[in-house]
């Protein structure tokens, strides 16, 4: 018996030495550190490289996959290759829907780790935007499903806005600040765009409105199809999708528990076992959003050299990821704090259960307190988003024109401008899409027909 319990006292301190070394290295392999690096390339415009290693990532951090090819089809779709870019897509959504059936396998393991060893299955934001890029890709390429993306777009949005409702949080301020118009925007195009449903079309911009009353293009879409014209005879409609800004991402925080969270994190841990909450716990590692600061704010267009004016946002993306991420928040705080009480039990436990001497007990409190070092906060996220995506409408006549594209930060012009050559079809649309982080980076532009120069 005591050769056991000297036994079982050695490899607890082999343990605390395991841990503690094993904290010290872990730091260097953290998704925040592995996906930093392509990110940067696709901000200096190196795609290439960019792409290589956010497909070494995809394949060999299993974890990682679905946030690799998220930006991966950001990469795809900037390039060009738009029904690759809808494919990812696609399976990111499906594979968020499937996994919006929480596992309990995996929120028991996360008890004893952290939320990294969950697979991730997307932020409420994440999960809006998916459905608005699926239908950009196909607007881009043929449009063949872009009509049933919109739907998505609207029914996502309707599902997330109703469980906001009914959180904690504030209701009023989430139904004035929540909204993402653009997929009632793009639903109500499509609609004008068939020259006969043109009450389905001032429905979906009636909608687009109640979130942006102020947007006076909208009033203009809303007059318009009241006349039932999609546009003069002999022309067409380029339709420009700017996205702007460098949009928002996930940092690791310390973060102090509030009240809310506490009160949450008591019901986790009572439900996992026999544990108490104490009465303070120190900060601990949370995800937050940030977003950097930009210096493009709108893009102003011109159609062969004639000024037409700036594009204006229907897609906040900076607010929705705000908005939604928040409501979550102390969620994710009373998970951290649950885990933190789970391993301080397990380590008093196991003291008790050998009665460790002083030594030994020093040896396990080491080991406790690594244990708790080694976890790091959750921030996989889809990382090349936009903080904006804005909308130009532009009535031209039909043939090929070349349309220009120029960043703007304030009033000002605000960056290199960038040329496209466009064809339009009488009464049909055509849709250019431009891509400007900052006034530094070198925009990308392409169009639905032509190939950008």
């Amino acid at each position: 018996m005591i050769g056991r319990l000297q036994a079982s006292k050695s490899w607890w301190v082999c343990c605390a030495v395991a841990i503690v070394q094993i904290s010290l290295t872990t730091g260097c392999t953290t998704h925040a550190k592995r996906i930093a690096i392509p990110r940067t390339h696709f901000y200096d415009g190196q795609f290439t490289v960019c792409r290589e290693q956010l497909e070494k990532i995809a394949k060999n951090h299993r974890q990682d996959r679905d946030v690799a090819n998220l930006d991966l089809a950001m990469v795809d779709l900037l390039e060009g290759q738009t029904e690759r870019a809808e494919r990812r897509l696609r399976e990111v959504r499906d594979r968020f829907d499937h996994l919006e059936q929480a596992s309990l396998t995996e929120k028991t393991i996360s008890m004893w780790t952290d939320d990294s060893v969950r697979a991730y299955a997307g932020e409420d934001y994440e999960k809006i935007l998916l459905r608005v890029f699926l239908a950009l890709a196909s607007l881009m390429r043929d449009g063949t499903d872009a009509e049933s993306y919109t739907l998505q777009i609207q029914d996502k949005h309707d599902e997330i806005r109703q469980r906001l409702g009914q959180s904690e949080i504030d209701n009023a301020a989430t139904s004035n600040r929540f909204g993402l118009p653009i997929g009632f925007y793009l639903r109500g195009m499509l609609r004008e765009q068939t020259h006969q449903n043109y009450d389905d079309a001032l429905r979906a911009y009636s909608q687009a409105a109640s979130i942006l009353p102020e947007c006076v293009p909208l009033q203009w879409d809303m007059a318009r199809v009241q006349q039932g014209v999609h546009s003069k005879p002999g022309c067409g409609v380029v339709i420009v999708f700017a996205m702007v800004g460098r949009g928002p991402y996930k940092i690791e925080v310390n973060e102090r528990p509030t009240s809310d969270a506490l009160l949450i994190a008591d019901r986790i841990i009572s439900a996992v076992g026999p544990y108490q909450l104490p009465p303070t716990i120190a900060p601990i590692k949370v995800p937050d959003i940030t977003v950097p600061p930009g210096d493009v704010d709108s893009v102003f267009v011109s159609v062969e050299g004639q000024q037409v004016g700036p594009t204006v946002s229907l897609a906040n993306v900076e607010q929705l990821a705000e908005t939604t991420y928040r409501s979550q928040r102390d969620q994710i705080v009373a998970r951290a704090v649950a885990r933190r009480v789970v391993k301080k039990a397990t380590v008093v436990t196991a003291k008790n259960s050998i009665g460790a001497n002083d030594l030994t007990g020093l040896g396990m409190d080491l080991a406790g307190v690594a244990w708790e070092a080694t976890e790091t906060a959750d921030t996989r996220c889809w990382g090349l988003l936009p903080r904006d995506i804005q909308i130009l409408r532009v009535e031209v006549p039909s043939g090929d024109h070349s349309l220009q594209v120029s960043p703007m930060f304030g009033n000002y012009l605000h960056g290199v401008p960038r040329a496209v050559d466009v064809h339009v079809d009488d009464g049909r649309n055509s849709y250019v899409l431009c891509w400007f982080p900052d006034s530094q980076t070198a925009g990308r532009v392409l169009a639905s027909h032509v190939r950008s120069r």
